[in-house]
């Protein structure tokens, strides 16, 4: 399934809810407002739907992206182990989830993680906890196995030689391995 195929404008119109040029106008007015109100806010607020029918479409939109979690790899790994973990709550990751898909809309690509961190949701070291649980992770530079990373800031460092083995730039990219290697 393509990414924005979850976006709810996207499914309010493949659906027959709105047209494209009335999602085109309720965009241009989230854009104009820099996006203060979320999307279905907007659309109930110009009459186009009411209230009951934006509850019915973000259920749907939730299903869909149940549907793509469940189906996606290592994001929707991530966020289902820091579920599990009880690092956050299943409505932090579907905030996060929510803001991932805007993020794509605008042509910036995030990881869950990632959008875990900008959000305040987890730190650096829930989210070491996260990735660690998902296998093991060598040092590109050692090649040690790390067990017990230190943190500076958002950066993950190796314990054995001290380099830099990952490191989290908050909204500017993403996670960012630096020459690591993740083994199953």
């Amino acid at each position: 399934m393509d990414i924005k195929q979850l976006v709810i404008g996207e499914i309010a119109v493949r659906e027959g809810i709105l047209t494209a040029d009335q999602l085109d106008e309720c965009m241009q007015i989230q854009i104009d407002e820099r996006y203060l109100r979320p999307l279905g806010e907007v659309i109930v607020a110009k009459g186009l739907i009411t209230h009951e029918e934006l509850d019915a479409l973000l259920d749907r939109q939730k299903q869909l992206i149940d549907e793509f979690e469940r189906t996606a790899n290592i994001s929707g790994l991530f966020g289902r182990i820091a579920v599990q973990k009880s690092y956050i709550t299943e409505e932090q990751l579907q905030e996060a989830v929510r803001a991932q898909l805007r993020n794509h809309a605008r042509g910036f690509k995030s990881k869950i993680g990632q959008v875990l961190i900008d959000l305040g949701f987890i730190d650096i070291q829930k989210f070491w906890d996260v990735i660690h649980s998902q296998g093991e992770f060598q040092c590109g530079v050692c090649g040690h196995t790390l067990e017990k990373p230190w943190f500076k800031g958002t950066t993950i460092l190796c314990e054995g030689c001290k380099s830099p083995a990952f490191s989290v730039t908050p909204r500017e990219g993403g996670p960012r391995p630096t020459k690591r290697r993740l083994k199953k």
